[in-house]
């Protein structure tokens, strides 16, 4: 797991540095920052860097929630914690998809409880949907993927192609994580992970494709989304 730590407040850093030297049991590759702009000038350069983001709100310049909204406007797979003394940011940090929350001073505890939850989610959307079609066998991981029914088929979804089979809802249903695929129409079934953002009644995937949201699946959708990326999915 990639991590990136921003805080302008050494010990503050010195602080979650020590926390995750004595945890173990993970492979980690951990970076920390003390201002938002030398995280910037990496993701300048690179894509998707890092996996987790552990951010201060409060810095000077760029705050952490400002480059947690810039960072999502490339990578809308990233996971943010934000660090804070404060309650007030609370609705804003929710508009970036906030993977958690935490209260100063972080403790080895709280730390080891979000990469068990971060570490689950990143498995979950790592595994794959099997599917035959004639001849042909076929094994797509679930974070390309969404489900069109069609009739008797189905049409299974990626970024680039669109492949076919005679699976019924009940045989697909089997394979799909009920805590990362949802309903958003009575014929299409996405997965959480590839869901970018909602607005209003259509749901805007990772790849910019517009999907309808009928309004029976609406509330459900909401709901599922904000439980997904506050790890709900762990159950």
């Amino acid at each position: 797991m990639r991590i990136a730590v921003c805080d302008d407040n050494p010990k503050e850093l010195e602080r979650i540095k020590g926390c995750f030297c004595r945890i173990q049991g993970y492979d980690l590759v951990c970076s920390y920052f003390d201002s938002t702009s030398t995280v910037m000038e990496i993701l300048k350069t690179e894509n998707s860097p890092y996996d987790l983001y552990i951010l201060d709100i409060e810095m000077p310049g760029m705050n952490g929630l400002k480059l947690a909204k810039s960072i999502r406007e490339k990578d809308s797979r990233a996971l943010f914690v934000f660090l804070t003394s404060y309650t007030r940011y609370m609705k804003d940090v929710f508009d970036v998809v906030t993977f958690d929350f935490i209260e100063k001073p972080i403790s080895d505890e709280k730390l080891l409880q979000i990469l068990e939850r971060a570490a689950t989610y990143l498995n979950i959307t790592s595994q794959h949907f099997s599917f035959g079609y004639r001849a042909s066998r076929y094994s797509l991981k679930y974070d390309r993927i969404y489900i069109e029914k069609k009739g008797r088929q189905a049409l299974i979804h990626t970024f680039e192609d669109v492949y076919k089979t005679n699976m019924t809802l009940e045989e697909i249903w089997k394979q799909l994580n009920p805590k990362s695929f949802v309903h958003i129409h009575s014929s299409y079934i996405i997965n959480l992970y590839n869901l970018d953002r909602k607005d209003n009644e259509i749901a805007i995937m990772r790849n910019g494709e517009k999907l309808h949201i009928t309004k029976g699946y609406r509330r459900e959708l909401a709901m599922r989304h904000y439980e997904f990326v506050q790890g709900g999915m762990c159950g």
